[in-house]
């Protein structure tokens, strides 16, 4: 289908500065963050901001571009506008208020009659740069998603990037313009805006021709784009590409004078392409794929690396500083490999080898060094201690290395253990910036920090020398511990240290989910807590704790080792913790909160009568806590700084989850604190984390609540019904998604809402189509009648699902809802142009079948194995026998979703072919690997996956294609209802061995002969499965 037209627009850009004059109705200088000098990952709609003047109509707008340096800022979006062909006059809104029509005239904008007017419209252009609301941004998004979609947009934009009288601004804009086209838009599968194939093979003949080029600031755009291109085309659509590639480099370095920075450009290009497969599943087609790169690509490439180092050596004999620097770095890096097998000593001599002995002199002088003069050596600490540590890894256990072993392992202790001292910057961080600092150590983006390096240094160590690194750290932690016993206030950074050398010396593996899993059996954990961490917690709930930073490491201590810690330590660390949330501390209390709720995450071992384990603290020991644990909770996020805590929020949210039906009493103040939180965050939706929290809490709430007490349903919508308007109302992207996933938990009192959500602007975002489809989902189960009645309207958003990759798994569901929820003969005059859909959709994208088996598996459970055969038949003769004893074995390992529905297309494969025993015996090979997961796991299996869904992590961001802002989806784990089992009595295994033994006892030679053909392992597996009939 060709792309329409892209009509001419015309465009006012009003200059003005950041700093509004403030006599016009004491209006504040506004915060334009979403106002961006540069285009990387920038829609360029984001970067107009609409004014009153002129029509609001594609046909003629105007935009002020508030600015502060206006001339460069607004000439860039003007000239990038201009080159899409769009037409665009220039106004300065700082001129003087004397300005005659005259002058205005001659701008091409009749801005103002007289002083009033003037006065008014400035305002309202003002109102208009402040808002963020959608719908004035509508007609410049609209009218770039035109261009996007004219056939020659790609070439178009391309040809600006060397088209002369252009400005950089302006080419560096097109550049990032048509990266950001190809990322959305080069997959036809995944974008609704389609790239001819003619245009591409334009853009493939060029690109790399046209990086060479153009500025580097262009070529990083550039080659980015070609990396996404390949990642589509790469070699089947683009075979000229690689030995394009070869002969480019092989010019830029095989030959002088050699453009060294021209050719590692195209190395880059080549490393982007290929380092994909280091991630790649093992498959036929990859190692052919890798083959024809390796033929093409690694002698070219050892040619250049030999050459280069020829070059090392003609740079030390002409002397030149930065030659001599590549000489000197080489051979640093050789010399730290040097073997010499003439001085190497025999694995049962006892003394040390005279490389060894040589090493081990050099690493303790570095040793010295680091006692001496530390801050002096600290330039030179980052290189030494990688090649201590290459030594130390690339040496054996043979007694003759245990000289260099010692002092190595002694030496990076050392520098682990200054490492580990808070340094100023650390606590102007605690102490100015907390959340940062939280953010830091519990997310771990401090990766770089010496405190997290010298942790992972520990770790290291341990792996390998375990014995020996925690008899060294044991003696400098009683050191340590010793110093501030005798001076606690001054010495308060040496317990510091010492806890978190614990911390570093105990955890041998862990996740953030569970904490410490494994711990070093040397160190007595226990020990530890209860003489030097339960002592700072008591004492900071009385108020005499030496500081802050102590009590945060107690704090984390109990958080990392609470799975190692028993009931009987919660009941005694819970009440101190619940204390530290009144701290005036930001990190203090956001830590106790973390804390509380990764408490409140742990299960003790799997038993029978609980297959996931039952909670260390349940709730039954949290019912007591419940007020003053929610008072506390709730009275953070009224602080100053902390009204976003997102740490606070979650811990609320797994407070609601534990307490379940214990929440009952709180929950009108628990829904009143939300829904002023909600409202406050509606103006200004900043934290994802933070909004994501809190829509879970709503949610849990919603389920364990109405699940008790069914008459709370009617109570939850007056609460909830006010806030959730005002979302839907406001068209409030972040939030609308989440607002549909907590709705379709409530009554039907919404049947009013339910035509609206059936309109396709509704469907235009991504970030709906997950939530709406549940909801669709929760109408058809609960008013079968209201979907009935707007079934065709229905259909039709299954027929827009099903024809996009992104989201026909979407359509599956929304078709298995109708097919749960009606009878055969209400659907029965749509189902032939459903399955006719569902077999053209097949037909053309080979990737929709595993959807399509998991609705099948639903109507041939709902309406039996001759209504699916009959319905197939009806379309085209044999299309059955294709589908149902060939198709269907091969999708249905691939099913997604829980286990009821994977169980259902593992019995489906069953159900669809009974009749011949050659076609049911066929079929094992297939329903035994998709079984995995879905046999008799029982309680437990669905026990993790109730588990799983518990632990929240924290919420993403991102966009989707489309105009402007899209919400990315975000599961709410407490808004999720499972699928019901449709075969709840049954096993797969069993089922298919009960399908067996009655062919068995029908045809009993077919059977006999059927079998015999079965590969022997698959003949055993067969036998094993009627054991259990």
């Amino acid at each position: 289908m060709d792309n329409p037209a892209v009509k001419p627009l015309e465009f006012t850009l009003a200059r003005s500065s950041t700093q509004f004059e403030t006599k016009k109705k004491g209006l504040l200088p506004p915060s334009h963050d979403y106002v961006k000098t540069h285009f990387d990952n920038v829609e360029y709609s984001d970067l107009l901001f609409p004014g009153p003047h002129g029509p609001k109509s594609i046909t003629k707008t105007a935009w002020v571009v508030p600015i502060a340096s206006q001339t460069a800022s607004t000439g860039t979006l003007a000239d990038f506008l201009r080159t899409l062909g769009a037409t665009v006059t220039e106004v300065d809104l700082d001129a003087e208020d004397g300005d005659s029509d005259e002058e205005d005239e001659r701008d091409g904008n009749a801005l103002v009659d007289d002083e009033a007017e003037e006065e008014e419209e400035e305002e309202s252009v003002e109102r208009h740069c402040l808002s963020s609301a959608a719908p004035p941004r509508d007609s410049p998004e609209a009218w770039l998603e035109q261009f996007k979609k004219s056939p020659s947009a790609a070439t178009s934009v391309l040809t600006l990037l060397t088209a002369d009288g252009q400005p950089p601004h302006v080419k560096q804009a097109a550049a990032v313009f048509f990266k950001n086209m190809c990322k959305r838009h080069w997959d036809a599968e995944a974008s609704e805006v389609t790239i001819g194939e003619d245009v591409k093979q334009q853009v493939r003949d060029n690109l790399l021709s046209l990086f060479l080029v153009v500025p580097e600031s262009i070529q990083a755009q550039l080659s980015e784009a070609i990396s996404i291109i390949a990642s589509h085309d790469f070699p089947e659509r683009w075979q000229a590409l690689l030995p394009a590639l070869v002969q480019q480099t092989g010019a830029a370095l095989g030959v002088a004078p050699k453009d060294f920075k021209k050719g590692t450009a195209l190395l880059q290009i080549g490393h982007s392409i290929f380092q994909r497969y280091r991630h790649e599943f093992k498959s036929d087609e990859l190692y052919k794929e890798i083959k024809y790169v390796l033929e093409l690509f690694q002698e070219p490439l050892l040619q250049l690396f030999s050459a280069t180092l020829a070059d090392l050596a003609g740079a030390q004999a002409a002397g030149g500083a930065a030659g001599c620097k590549l000489v000197v770095d080489t051979l640093t890096k050789l010399l730290l490999k040097y073997s010499n097998p003439a001085l190497a000593a025999d694995d049962d001599d006892a003394e040390p080898a005279p490389t060894s002995v040589l090493q081990a002199a050099v690493v303790e002088s570095l040793a010295l060094y680091m006692s001496k003069y530390e801050e002096e050596f600290q330039p030179f600490l980052g290189p030494c201690l990688g090649h201590a540590w290459s030594l130390l890894t690339s040496t054996s256990l043979a007694p003759h290395h245990d000289l260099l072993v010692t002092t190595s392992v002694r030496f990076l202790t050392t520098v682990a253990c200054s490492a580990e001292v808070l340094n100023e910057a650390d606590e102007e961080l605690f102490e100015d910036q907390p959340f940062e600092y939280v953010r830091k150590d519990i997310e771990g983006s401090d990766a770089d920090t010496r405190r997290r390096v010298a942790v992972e240094l520990v770790r290291g160590l341990c792996r390998n020398y375990e014995v020996q690194v925690t008899q060294l750290f044991s003696a400098n932690i009683s050191t340590l511990l010793e110093q501030y016993k005798q001076n606690p206030a001054a010495n308060w950074k040496a317990k510091d240290v010492a806890i978190y050398l614990v911390i570093a010396l105990t955890i041998k593996g862990g996740t953030a989910a569970r904490g410490a899993t494994q711990t070093n059996a040397l160190v007595d954990l226990h020990d530890f807590f209860s003489q030097h961490v339960l002592c700072e917690l008591q004492a900071a709930a009385t108020g005499a704790a030496p500081h802050p930073v102590l009590i945060a490491d107690a704090v984390k201590f109990v958080s990392v080792f609470r799975v190692q810690l028993s009931r009987a330590v919660y009941d005694t660390v819970f009440p101190l913790l619940l204390s530290l949330l009144a701290s005036p501390n930001p990190v203090v209390h956001t830590y106790a909160a973390s804390a509380i709720e990764r408490l409140l995450t742990v299960r003790d071992a799997p038993t029978a009568a609980a297959p996931a384990g039952a909670r260390r603290f349940d709730a039954a020991a949290l019912s007591p806590l419940l007020q003053q644990l929610l008072t506390s909770l709730f009275a953070i996020l009224q602080r100053g700084g902390s009204e976003e805590n997102p740490y606070v929020m979650r811990a609320i949210m797994r407070v609601s989850v534990v307490a379940e039906q214990a929440m009952a009493p709180y929950v009108q103040v628990c829904v009143d604190a939300l829904n002023t939180i909600l409202g406050r965050v509606c103006a200004n939706p900043t934290n994802p984390t933070f909004n994501h929290y809190l829509f879970e809490t709503v949610a849990s709430l919603v389920k364990y609540i109405c699940a008790a007490t069914p008459a709370a349903v009617n109570a939850f919508e007056q609460l909830l019904f006010p806030p959730f308007q005002t979302v839907l109302q406001m068209d409030i992207a972040e939030f609308t998604p989440y607002v549909f996933q907590a709705r379709d938990g409530l009554s039907d009192a919404y049947s009013q809402l339910f035509p609206p959500l059936l309109t396709p602007t509704m469907w235009e975002r991504p970030g709906n189509v997950p939530p709406l489809v549940r909801l669709l989902c929760a109408y058809a189960a609960k008013g079968k009648a209201l979907v009935l009645d707007k079934v065709q309207m229905v259909l039709g958003v299954f027929q827009k699902l099903l024809a996009r990759g992104a989201t026909d798994q979407h359509a599956a569901r929304l078709l298995s809802a109708l097919w749960r929820a009606c009878e055969l003969a209400e659907l029965q005059q749509y189902a032939t142009p459903i399955f006719n859909l569902c077999i053209q959709r097949a037909q053309g994208y080979k990737k929709v079948g595993p959807s399509l088996v998991s609705t099948w598996s639903v109507f041939l459970a709902r309406y039996g194995p001759r209504a699916l055969w009959q319905q197939l038949e009806s379309i085209q003769p044999g299309l059955a026998n294709m589908v149902l004893r060939g198709l269907w074995g091969e999708w249905a390992p691939f099913v997604k979703g829980g286990r009821a529905e994977r169980k259902a297309a593992v019995i489906g494969t069953v159900l669809a072919d009974v009749d011949t025993a050659a076609a049911l015996l066929s079929a094992a090979a297939s329903m035994l690997a998709a079984d995995a997961g879905v046999g008799d796991g029982g309680g437990a299996a669905a026990a993790e996956e109730e588990e799983d869904a518990l632990e929240v992590d924290a919420a993403g961001g991102g966009g989707g294609g489309g105009g402007g802002y899209a919400a990315a989806f975000v599961q709410l784990s407490f808004a999720a209802e499972a699928e019901a089992d449709l075969y709840a009595e049954h096993t797969p295994q069993r089922y298919f061995a009960s399908a067996v033994s009655q062919l068995g006892a029908a045809q009993p030679a077919a059977l006999q002969q059927a079998a015999s053909k079965l590969p022997a392992d698959k003949q055993q597996q067969l036998q094993q499965l009627m054991a259990l009939q």
